[in-house]
């Protein structure tokens, strides 16, 4: 695994990941299907200046949302903030032409020193904008982006169990495999660290609810979440050494929407699938890697409550979407 390294200006800053990190990562992730490309769609022809120009994607990772964006738009520019990050990406969809993709090493908050302002008919942002500092990835946004062009920003919490004989079997040890895994990554560190971690903590736990959208800027703001019940974090606050607090810049005039649906990215996992998406949820250091007696003791209770090793049950996920148009 590779080592995290922190900055001011970038919450992580991961580098030198090894490229069977998002293998495991696609393997265990949901698809961006038309649950939130339908929604993106109808967003965007409600608005007359739309266009399909040129797309942007911040913190692409492994690429998960470039195929649909190729789809919509002429060219799709990917960025992201590690190297190997963009090579992975850059193999997955090598059958691209170059004039449909591109690919822009950096992170969210330097994107203006590679781009010039109104580049973008959408912006696309997918479980990055907590890891960003807020003014300033709001501020580029809003710069990259043509008047009339979308920002689309989502993020999703982790699987819980649907069926009712088995959420109170299982879902409070999934959730304490879950604090087990992040807590040696949450805790500790200098202030730095401390506060971007918490920043990103308490805009998960608010629901992105943190995210202004100042109506001189902004217009026609959605949110819509899916299954508010569950947590939109990776882990809880005993994972935390710090206090979560929650934060609401949610505007009058904004719309937002709420739906409970327990077959929204719908999967049926055995315990190893489980024991995968949990390995591939966050790289953690080098130091942090080897036998893990404690997080093995866990695994074998979930399976036991599961019914057995090989026993798949039923899981769905939370999620927000934000949509909002630049003001022309």
């Amino acid at each position: 695994m590779s080592d995290l390294k922190m900055d001011d200006s970038v919450f992580w800053k991961l580098q030198n990941i090894e490229s069977t990190y998002w293998d495991e990562y696609i393997a265990t992730r949901p698809v961006y299907d038309a649950k939130i490309f339908r929604r993106v769609d109808d967003y965007r022809s409600s608005h007359s200046r739309s266009s399909s120009s040129t797309a942007l994607d911040i913190g692409t990772g492994s690429g998960s949302a470039i195929e649909p964006l190729t789809k919509r738009f002429n060219h799709v520019v990917a960025s992201d903030n590690d190297s190997t990050s963009l090579a992975f990406a850059k193999k997955r969809y090598s059958t691209v032409p170059e004039e449909w993709l591109s690919f822009t090493l950096s992170s969210g908050e330097e994107l203006p020193q590679h781009h010039p302002p109104e580049s973008f008919d959408l912006i696309t942002c997918a479980e990055t904008f907590p890891l960003m500092d807020t003014t300033a990835a709001m501020d580029n946004i809003y710069s990259l982006l043509r008047p009339g062009g979308t920002v689309a920003v989502w993020f999703y919490g982790p699987p819980f169990f649907t069926e009712a004989d088995y959420v109170p079997k299982c879902q409070d040890i999934l959730d304490a495999i879950m604090d087990h895994n992040f807590r040696p990554v949450v805790c500790g560190g200098d202030e730095a660290r401390r506060s971007n971690w918490k920043r990103a903590t308490d805009g998960k736990f608010s629901w992105l609810d943190y995210i202004p959208f100042p109506p001189e800027r902004w217009t026609d703001v959605r949110r819509h979440k899916w299954n508010t019940h569950a947590r939109l974090s990776f882990f809880s606050p005993a994972a935390c050494d710090f206090p979560v607090e929650t934060r609401n810049r949610v505007g009058d005039n904004e719309t937002v929407t709420q739906e409970d649906d327990p077959s929204f990215w719908a999967v049926n996992w055995d315990v190893d699938m489980l024991r995968r998406f949990v390995h591939a949820s966050f790289p953690k250091p080098t130091e942090l890697g080897g036998p893990d007696e404690a997080m093995d003791r866990l695994f074998e209770q979930l399976a036991e409550a599961m019914g057995g090793n090989n026993v798949p049950r039923k899981l769905s996920w939370p999620a927000v979407l934000i949509l909002a148009a630049k003001k022309v």
